[in-house]
């Protein structure tokens, strides 16, 4: 079995990702696990290795065929902080502000996710999908981590969606299976064609 989720891939460039990278560097003691800047649109799910090409393939056309034409990078908005307490876990995140777009997007990949799950397989969604700032087993320590993040993120500015990618985990760590859609290429090719037209 593949273990797997689907993230929204940030643009590491910009003051708002440069404000998460250095506080999750600070802060955050599980920084090295996951240092690329994401956030995941399900929660992790696993599906048979041998229908693993025919889900990257379904996911690719779908978000190409989703988002064909559109001229701009998407961009993810904060609505504040909040607390995820799991058994002796503290996980501090920020709040995510869907857009229309970006919301069916999520909703389409989350259900051809699903579809490819095996029936006997109980799958545990999660309510809410946000971008976590750090995991915290000590309360004390997650108060005063929590005044010092109420500082930097008291004014948020969106985050630039740079592409879509499905990630794997072999032995516990999570890497990068495939780019699905890539928004900065996009945005690149578009830039040369009008270039040419000038």
């Amino acid at each position: 079995m593949a273990k797997l989720f689907v993230a929204f891939n940030f643009s590491s460039q910009g003051l708002m990702s440069r404000k998460i990278t250095g506080f999750r560097k600070r802060f955050d003691p599980k920084y090295n696990h996951y240092s690329f800047p994401h956030m995941s649109m399900l929660a992790p799910f696993e599906v048979s290795e041998d229908l693993l090409g025919d889900l990257i393939e379904t996911l690719k056309e779908e978000t190409e065929t989703f988002y064909f034409g559109n001229k701009s990078l998407p961009n993810l908005s904060f609505s504040g902080l909040g607390i995820y307490e799991h058994k002796k876990r503290n996980m501090l995140y920020l709040n995510p502000i869907y857009g229309t777009d970006l919301q069916h997007c999520s909703d389409m990949v989350v259900d051809i996710c699903k579809s490819f799950i095996a029936k006997n397989i109980k799958y545990k969604e999660n309510k809410n999908q946000f971008l976590p700032l750090g995991v915290f087993h000590n309360i004390n320590e997650l108060q005063i981590v929590l005044e010092q993040a109420k500082l930097e993120f008291a004014s948020n500015t969106p985050l630039s969606i740079d592409s879509i990618s499905i990630y794997q985990s072999k032995m516990g760590i999570w890497f990068e299976k495939e780019i699905l859609i890539d928004f900065e290429e996009n945005k690149n090719q578009l830039l040369q064609l009008n270039q040419r037209c000038i």
